[in-house]
């Protein structure tokens, strides 16, 4: 990469407006400046230098980055090392202590023209590094070493400018784009819906008056058994114990009655002294007699059980059916109620159910699913699940156009709230590698995922990708980067900025 500072022509355009003779002295063309990065696992290195000239006196501005901590380099001396390719001793220019935190000076004397391989060395208290740059030549004279640097291609017009300064003195950190494996993942629309079966409605078993020692709250945790209150039935009506045993008593009366003008009625017949018609008429009552009889009966069982489950004298004691947590109380003590009334509803939050809606297409594909993760609004994190019973109809919903999926979910402290919705993150058992950058690096723009690729040490680009998988702190990208690139993980913030100033003039570096 190579920067050239172009002549100042305000002299000459003075000169034409005035229309003086005499001839315009051009200020001085500054030199060429090329620019070197490199990094390594401990440091990186941001130098500036002119092309090389053979018997030259070179100035390196040399920038270094502790890589352990993206801080400046405050100590020690860098050198350059320059080894003849046709083989000969090494030409070493010597560097300077630190100018100012992270900036160093390399002075010297270039050696005969020719081909050498070049780096440079790191030698500060706790840390010694090297950067081999390649292979780079000495021309024999200044005309051939600019053509060489003109002839390099520009940096990116839309490259965004941030400092070394900028970055030592701020929150910053890059990484490198890695290969890693991720799950196969179905991203679907979720809700969550309470467990097949976890869910109850408490209902007034008879017409009575609701009481209790204290009215249970919503949103109280209960056990399954456990007492919610009493209904004390009206006694006017055919819930009254003594009524109902009264009614099968009548019954069984009339039963009995039945039975017995039947029996009379076939020896009648018998015996030629009535019609088969009245034998007909008298079985029909002794069914009507014992269906009422039954009935009664039946209703009588059903008062004893309901006695049975506690309470004292003529009360129905309410029993939560299931655990979990008081979602509705429409209970008031003292009110009345008539049979079938809803009292109070019950949920079971411990394990509930995620229900998914996934296209035709992908279908297949949730039959392995190993675990799930739910990203709800307002979450920072997708919340992991793990997942138990897959269930689905085996029918694709004629309005949605998906397939409904239900898995059962672990909620530990109840984390997760029956209604709530979200995106679900479906892992499956299949694997593949893909290009892998921490999630950190990733920022969002109007829905669109892009990064921060850094092109040089103070170079940097906006990148769009697309996001193909997260997992644990990581993010595959399917496209926008390569493997090797460097992408900016922390203050990706302050490169935004900026790049909104990049038609600021800048101050540069000073050496």
């Amino acid at each position: 990469m190579a920067m050239r500072t172009s002549v100042t022509i305000a002299a000459v355009v003075g000169c034409l407006l005035t229309g003086c003779t005499r001839q315009v002295e051009e200020e001085p063309v500054e030199p060429t400046a090329l620019v070197v990065t490199s990094w390594t696992d401990m440091t990186e290195l941001f130098m500036e230098h002119p092309p090389f000239v053979a018997g030259e006196i070179i100035r390196f501005a040399v920038h270094l980055t502790d890589l352990t901590d993206f801080s400046a380099v405050n100590a020690g001396r860098p050198s350059i090392e320059l080894t003849p390719e046709s083989g000969g001793p090494s030409v070493v220019l010597p560097g300077s202590e630190p100018l100012r935190p992270g900036a160093f000076r390399v002075e010297g004397t270039l050696p005969p023209a020719g081909q050498y391989r070049w780096a440079l060395i790191v030698d500060a208290p706790g840390l010694a590094d090297r950067h081999d740059l390649g292979t780079t030549t000495v021309f024999a004279d200044e005309p051939a070493a600019d053509a060489d640097a003109d002839a390099r291609p520009d940096d990116d017009p839309e490259a965004i400018s941030y400092l070394k300064e900028q970055q030592w003195t701020s929150v910053f950190a890059a990484d490198t784009v890695r290969e890693a494996e991720f799950r196969s993942t179905v991203r679907v629309p979720a809700t969550i819906q309470p467990l097949t079966g976890g869910e109850a409605i408490v209902a007034a078993p008879s017409a009575g008056r609701f009481a209790a020692d204290t009215l249970v709250s919503i949103g109280a945790v209960v056990e399954a058994g456990q007492s919610l209150g009493r209904l004390e039935p009206r006694l006017t009506t055919v819930d009254n114990r003594a009524t109902i045993e009264a009614a099968v008593t009548e019954a069984r009366a009339d039963l009995e009655t039945a039975q017995a003008e039947s029996r009379r009625a076939e020896r009648l017949l018998a015996d030629r002294a009535v019609p088969a018609r009245r034998v007909d008429e008298a079985r029909r009552a002794v069914h009507v007699a014992d269906t009422r009889a039954r009935a009664i009966e039946t209703r009588l069982a059903q008062h004893e059980q309901s006695l049975r489950t506690g309470g004292a004298g003529n009360s129905f004691v309410l029993r939560a059916p299931i655990g979990g947590r008081v979602t509705e109380v429409s209970a008031t003590l003292g009110a009345s109620y008539e049979e079938g009334a809803p009292l109070f509803r019950i949920v079971r939050t411990d394990t509930v159910e995620l229900q998914v809606l996934v296209p035709a297409a992908d279908a297949p594909s949730t039959r392995d699913v190993e675990s799930a993760a739910l990203e709800l609004p307002g979450w920072p994190e997708p919340l992991l699940l793990e997942t138990h019973h897959r269930r689905d109809s085996g029918v694709i919903d004629p309005k949605t156009r998906a397939l409904t999926v239900q898995f059962e979910v672990d909620n530990p402290g109840g984390q997760l709230l029956i209604g709530q919705t979200g995106t679900a993150v479906l892992y499956a058992s299949e694997t593949r590698r893909v290009p892998a950058v921490p999630k950190s690096a990733v920022l969002m723009e109007a829905g669109r995922p892009y990064v921060f690729v850094q092109l040089g040490g103070e170079l940097f680009a906006r990148r769009r990708v697309v996001v193909s998988a997260r997992e644990g702190d990581l993010a595959g990208l399917e496209s926008g980067v390569q493997i090797g690139d460097r992408v900016v993980v922390r203050g990706a913030y302050d490169v935004q900025l900026a790049s909104a100033a990049t038609g600021l003039p800048a101050e540069g570096h000073v050496h």
